[in-house]
């Protein structure tokens, strides 16, 4: 049996979970890089934050785990990773939908570019 939840999810992506410390000028820092699998769409649409306002995205990419909103995404394995890569991209709204029986979940976010370069590493 084919599941939509893990289907297509054939493509590596760098993940930097977003952290619950900040440095001393206020930026959020992140926790340690670690590889997922994904399908990562790029395509600009709109789609509505957290705060339930409109925005717009720059990619929409399906997951097997919850991302917390804040947390930086890079498409490529974690071993290709170099500061000079740049292309970050920021969680900026998280779904989870659970199949009809409940026991599975569809899991996605959207994703906005990220501007500035990786933030500190949360210890």
């Amino acid at each position: 049996m084919v599941y939509i939840e893990t289907t297509g999810r054939k493509q590596k992506a760098t993940l930097w979970a977003a952290g619950t410390e900040s440095t001393s000028i206020g930026q959020k820092k992140v926790l340690t890089a670690v590889e997922i699998d994904v399908r990562w769409e790029e395509k600009q649409q709109d789609a509505l934050n957290e705060q339930g306002e409109t925005i717009r995205v720059d990619a929409l990419v399906v997951v097997g785990q919850d991302i917390a909103v804040g947390s930086l995404m890079w498409l490529g394995e974690l071993a290709d990773w170099s500061a000079a890569t740049g292309n970050l991209k920021e969680v900026v709204a998280f779904s989870k939908i659970p199949s009809l029986k409940g026991t599975r979940f569809r899991r996605t976010v959207s994703l906005v570019r990220y501007s500035e370069s990786l933030p500190p590493i949360q210890v």
